[in-house]
């Protein structure tokens, strides 16, 4: 018997993250983390060179996480 699926209705974000970009400073790849919001040692992927980091500030990340209703606001209205 042919196995017949029904399509996958897309989903919807149920979360938002911001994504911040710190260059290593030993090899200068663009390290990604995210929302670091304590200061911290980040390690590079890509050399496993150690770097302390600058922190995100919490308010300004609530504040775009409100604003874009924890990611509901940045879906493509069209698609929908």
């Amino acid at each position: 018997m042919s196995d017949i699926r029904k399509p996958l209705t897309p989903v919807k974000p149920v979360g938002l993250e911001l994504v911040f970009f710190y260059p290593c400073p030993h090899c200068q790849r663009q390290v990604p983390l995210v929302g670091p919001t304590q200061p911290s040692l980040a390690q590079c992927d890509s050399c496993k060179g150690q770097f302390p980091i600058v922190p995100a500030d919490e308010r300004t990340l609530t504040f775009l996480k409100i604003m874009l209703a924890n990611g509901k606001a940045g879906i493509d209205p069209d698609f929908l």
